[in-house]
């Protein structure tokens, strides 16, 4: 008479044959799987790399440009007596003078008070604003002072547009303004050069 096979050899069975089954996943995992998993990766971090290199070769490219446009031409030019050359092909290079300035938040305050004490006040964007709640829609649409009244306090914001403030150097300075001196242009973080230009 045949041995009747208990349920729990039946269960450790059937566990046995599981991880059998996860056993060879695993392995095929291992032998297929994490291989090209691999790859992926090690061309992943090679195209990281590449990149990397790319942005650093852009980046001298660029200093290399400046360094060309804003320096080395414009002084052979300038030795040679020209400001301009006329190409066969009909392009044209120039040398132009262009201007950077930029109001620091250190120098914000007395930078904002020297263009309003000579006349240049209204470059300064003034933005007054105030968080509301959902549902204040009609209380925003009040006056600064209603918002005072209200108990309000809103946040002012001064601001000269970059585009604006170069603007104004440029013709600060072309036009001579005596105003604007040395010490002035220190407050407003001004830089001047040439720059090289070709046009067709």
């Amino acid at each position: 008479m045949k041995n009747k096979r208990t349920t729990d050899e039946k269960t450790v069975d059937i566990i046995d044959l599981f991880e059998t089954a996860v056993e060879k996943k695993v392995t095929r995992l291992d032998d297929e799987g994490l291989k090209t998993l691999s790859k992926k990766m090690e061309e992943m971090l090679h195209v990281g790399g590449t990149i990397g290199n790319a942005e650093e070769k852009l980046k001298q490219l660029k200093e290399q440009y400046r360094d060309l446009s804003e320096d080395v031409i414009p002084n052979m030019m300038r030795e040679m007596g020209i400001s301009d050359i006329r190409m066969d092909d009909g392009s044209r290079i120039l040398v132009d003078p262009f201007y950077s300035a930029r109001i620091t938040e250190k120098s914000r305050a007395e930078a904002h008070q020297w263009l309003r004490d000579n006349g240049l006040g209204d470059l300064i964007k003034n933005t007054v604003s105030v968080a509301f709640g959902k549902g204040e829609d009609d209380l925003a649409l009040q006056t600064m002072d209603t918002l005072e009244k209200q108990g309000f306090m809103p946040n002012q914001k001064e601001a000269v547009h970059p585009s604006t403030l170069k603007a104004a150097v440029k013709g600060l300075i072309e036009s001579g303004d005596a105003a604007f001196d040395s010490g002035v242009q220190k407050l407003f973080s001004v830089y001047t050069g040439q720059r090289t230009k070709i046009t067709k």
